[in-house]
């Protein structure tokens, strides 16, 4: 049997739909989750790399503590991954992310004030546990607010805000230390407080109820299913997102770092780089998702993971002349693997096991990411240069895209108790 397009598929499921929604009934909940993001997965993930050296050299004391900070920051966040998915299915998807929000912004605010490490540990670790709270329930937001064709673009506008924050971070940067003088990290993370609050503050105004969960007293509604049981390939999918995962963490975590130690930037200079980064990733959720939609998730995945690991070696082999536009290119490919394997899943999953599949998906990319910084700051300090953590960032991102060749192909229709075709 011939595998059914998932975007033919799609627009056949949109058919026994009720009437198309304009797009003016969704963009302003799509907008909201969109600043929630650029909160959960911009400033609490990415702020930490654009000061890392400034808040080494004050308060860490050596790139091993820092490595040990971001993983206190990543911990939290795999922590609460596993706590909201399996909390997704008894409370309203907008009341977990307005409950994350605050907590989020709590943390970072102890952040911003820490007198020592114990503070700044516990501010760290809480903005990474709570703001998982903001991002699982992204997906289920979107797929209530928006209708079908409309999705891989409202995807990808949800990642952008993870982008526009990282972009935007960046000249926040320079122009506070302009402001207080070179090394203001508390600063920086002060601000970023102050714009939290207001997109909180938004949240809890504006944001409306997603709609309640099945009610019809089936418990089966109630009963999260391991990932295994409803798609093929879930061990290689969650490997293959581990392995990207190690990659990427290496490459974000210390790519200003690298930039200013090994390979001679300003401090400004190594901060516009990143900032590139930052603004390549806003538009790279939806570039990826339309790429995908033409040529495949499978294959799509594939080139996106080797062209990641590939770019990273632009550090270690000093290709200086060459940072900017392989920053700009990571950006764009790096929020695109995320829109992707969401896409993947939505075509292969009935909607009820989705949100517990993204949580699975997430926690093996949490745990890459708790893993990866302290070996990385080990690596640095022993070696004396981030050569051997950038040719470790490239050689995971190579394996990740080499698993995702085993994955099975996803049709619209590949769900769980349905016949799934032969390509399958």
């Amino acid at each position: 049997m011939t595998a059914q397009p998932p975007e033919a598929a799609g627009r056949a499921a949109d058919s026994t739909q009720a009437p198309p929604a304009r797009v003016g009934t969704w963009i302003l909940p799509v907008l909201l989750v969109m600043a929630s993001a650029a909160v959960s997965q911009g400033f609490v993930r990415f702020t930490f790399s654009y000061v890392l050296p400034d808040m080494t050299e004050d308060i860490l004391g050596s790139y091993s503590m820092a490595g040990l900070l971001s993983a206190a920051n990543l911990g939290g966040y795999l922590a609460g991954v596993i706590a909201v998915t399996s909390l997704a299915h008894r409370v309203e998807s907008t009341t977990l992310l307005k409950a994350g929000l605050s907590l989020t912004v709590l943390g970072l605010l102890l952040v911003s004030l820490a007198p020592g490490p114990p503070v700044l540990f516990l501010g760290m670790g809480m903005a990474g546990l709570c703001s998982a709270a903001v991002w699982i329930p992204i997906p289920a937001i979107v797929a209530v607010h928006v209708p079908r064709r409309h999705r891989g673009l409202a995807f990808g506008m949800a990642t952008a805000g993870a982008g526009m924050s990282i972009a935007l971070t960046g000249p926040v940067v320079t122009l506070v230390q302009r402001a207080f003088g070179d090394g203001a990290w508390r600063e920086v993370w002060g601000v970023e407080v102050a714009v939290s609050a207001m997109i909180l503050a938004l949240q809890l105004l504006l944001l409306k109820p997603a709609g309640a969960r099945p009610a019809d007293g089936d418990p089966r509604h109630h009963r999260r299913k391991p990932l295994r049981t409803v798609l093929p390939g879930a061990t290689t999918l969650l490997l293959s997102y581990f392995l990207y995962g190690i990659g990427f963490a290496l490459y974000t975590n210390y790519l200003i770092a690298a930039l200013q130690e090994d390979l001679g930037f300003a401090p400004a200079a190594a901060t516009g780089v990143f900032s590139l980064l930052g603004l390549a990733s806003i538009f790279g959720g939806v570039l990826g998702g339309r790429v995908s939609d033409a040529c495949g998730r499978r294959a799509t995945l594939v080139v996106l993971m080797v062209l990641i690991g590939l770019l990273a070696l632009v550090v270690p082999l000093g290709w200086g002349a060459a940072v900017h536009a392989s920053a700009f290119t990571y950006g764009l490919l790096m929020m695109a693997v995320g829109t992707v394997l969401v896409s993947y899943l939505g075509d292969a999953l009935d909607p009820r096991n989705l949100g517990a599949a993204f949580g699975t998906a997430t926690m093996s990319l949490g745990l890459a990411q708790l893993v990866a910084p302290p070996v990385g700051g080990w690596l640095a300090d022993e070696t004396g240069s981030f050569d051997i953590v950038f040719y470790v960032s490239c050689g995971a991102a190579l394996l990740a895209g080499l698993a995702v060749c085993f994955l099975p192909g996803a049709g619209r229709g590949a769900v769980e108790g349905a016949p799934r075709s032969a390509s399958m």
